[in-house]
């Protein structure tokens, strides 16, 4: 039971340092960059909840169990008094190093977006996955370069998170590049696919945005696009090729 309290307290606190996190870093509209995607509270905070939980949770239950562990040991009662004190400022330092973190980091994303002449439609970035190329630099940016199916592969485990500054263009057959308006760029956020074959758990991460060539605007920048079906054949067809897994329809 004390356990059940244990963890419930964690989940308000990464919650209270989530949100509190999330609002200090929302840059009102009235200051934010023309052709700049910036997160809304939610993503923010979602992003956040996402980070810290798990860290905060293990720190918590690993500190609970030393602590019922050492008061079963009648005989240390000295030295688990100071080992109490010592335990309980290791345990508020991490926390408050954590939140000046997740409170003061404004990370940014520094992605390029290469795409092929004339592509509209869903495109799509996937981490983490099992021999998929590294993502290559240019200029502080992770290159993404979109095959003529819409998608990137890299090996990368995660995507960066924050601020998303990144850059599009479209590429002709000679590698001359056009940059695409932010405008004309729809972001879908981030999800990720888990499932487990045999022994391996295949464990991949995206992002993605839908691309427009003609109905480029700040409406459609800030529209909101659900997930459509094409992530899901793109997803079966990665794990068939990269895992020689076949997923069920």
């Amino acid at each position: 039971m004390r356990l059940v309290k244990v963890i419930l307290s964690t989940l308000v606190l990464s919650f209270i340092i989530s949100l509190f996190g999330s609002l200090k870093n929302y840059t009102p509209i009235s200051q934010r960059e023309p052709d700049v995607y910036y997160l809304s509270v939610w993503e923010s905070f979602n992003f956040k909840f996402m980070y810290l939980t798990p860290f905060l949770l293990l720190t918590s239950v690993i500190a609970f169990l030393i602590y019922v562990r050492i008061v079963k040991i009648h005989r240390l009662s000295n030295i688990y008094k100071a080992f109490k004190v010592v335990f309980s400022i290791l345990i508020a330092a991490s926390i408050t190093s954590l939140t000046v973190f997740f409170i003061d980091n404004k990370g940014e994303t520094n992605d390029i977006y290469l795409i092929p002449q004339g592509f509209e439609g869903d495109v799509y970035a996937f981490y983490n996955i099992k021999g998929a190329p590294k993502v290559k630099t240019e200029d502080g940016y992770e290159v993404h370069v979109i095959n003529e199916k819409g998608y990137f592969l890299t090996s990368k485990p995660d995507m960066d998170y924050g601020t998303v500054t990144d850059k599009y263009f479209y590429v002709d057959e000679k590698g001359n590049r056009t940059p695409i308006s932010n405008k004309c760029v729809s972001l879908f956020g981030t999800g990720g696919f888990s499932t487990t074959s045999g022994h391996e758990k295949i464990d991949l991460r995206y992002t993605g945005f839908n691309l427009t060539k003609d109905r480029c605007s700040q409406e459609f920048m800030t529209a909101i696009h659900g997930w459509e079906e094409k992530k899901e054949t793109i997803i079966h067809e990665i794990v068939k090729e990269y895992y020689g897994v076949e997923l069920g329809l």
